[in-house]
């Protein structure tokens, strides 16, 4: 909250966090979203699964990253997270009580058809994904979901578009986290009729930017400014 109010004006900063809460609330009821229970039994909490994807690259990289995220959610809007990492695989049970999924790496991507007939289940339901390019995962993502959503092509999105909004502000569009391709980040999203289902981070690498010091020791201005960006990639998958 503190680190909120220093960005945005306080009847702003209010405004946020009641339509962010209502929409949580209401997305458990109609999602049934992270479906993870404590041991006590405490009820629903908040989690991002990452994607055990096949094909041979690397999924399982950012290993800390939604946890801290998850934390980062939890401090900033009351939402309780879930405790430790949670993964899935596109034909696990659970995939649906997941409203946000993540996927990242450097190799190669294969979704297999039952895998892509079910992603479009996903986000015919309702789903969104935020896929972070660590580095050479790129052509086959993009080869991937030609499969899942034909004829939609990634576009990239202007700086004012609302995902660089709120509830930080962006007005050059991505923060630049990591450098790898050379040259300015890019956002790119793809579109189910009106509604966004996945936003696509390439050159950057803001889930790199998330990680536990101990794996990627950035500047902490660096780590905020990832922080603050996947905080708004979050609200509008779970809002727009």
């Amino acid at each position: 909250m503190n680190k909120i109010r220093k960005c945005l004006p306080l009847y702003t900063v209010a405004s946020e966090l009641i339509v962010f809460i209502s929409l949580m609330i209401t997305l458990c009821g109609v999602y049934a979203y992270a479906q993870d229970k404590n041991d006590k039994n405490e009820g629903d909490l908040f989690a991002i699964a990452q994607i055990h994807y096949g094909g041979g690259g690397d999924w399982y990289e950012d290993r800390t990253s939604m946890i801290r995220l998850q934390a980062r959610i939890e401090k900033e809007f009351g939402l309780r997270a879930a405790p430790g990492r949670r993964v899935v695989r596109i034909m696990d049970d659970d995939l649906f009580s997941y409203p946000m999924l993540f996927m990242t790496g450097h190799g190669n991507i294969v979704f297999s058809p039952e895998e892509v007939e079910r992603l479009k289940e996903y986000f015919d339901r309702g789903g969104f994904l935020w896929a972070c390019d660590d580095y050479g995962m790129d052509e086959s993502f993009r080869r991937e979901m030609k499969k899942v959503i034909p004829g939609s092509e990634f576009v990239e999105l202007p700086f004012d578009h609302p995902i660089y909004r709120k509830p930080y502000r962006f007005d050059r569009g991505l923060p630049k986290i990591h450098e790898h391709a050379g040259g300015p980040p890019h956002g790119y999203a793809m579109f189910l009729g009106p509604r966004m289902i996945v936003f696509y981070d390439f050159n950057t690498d803001i889930g790199d930017g998330l990680e536990a010091p101990s794996i990627h020791n950035d500047p902490e201005e660096v780590r905020e400014q990832a922080f603050k960006m996947a905080v708004n990639i979050a609200y509008f998958a779970l809002t727009q």
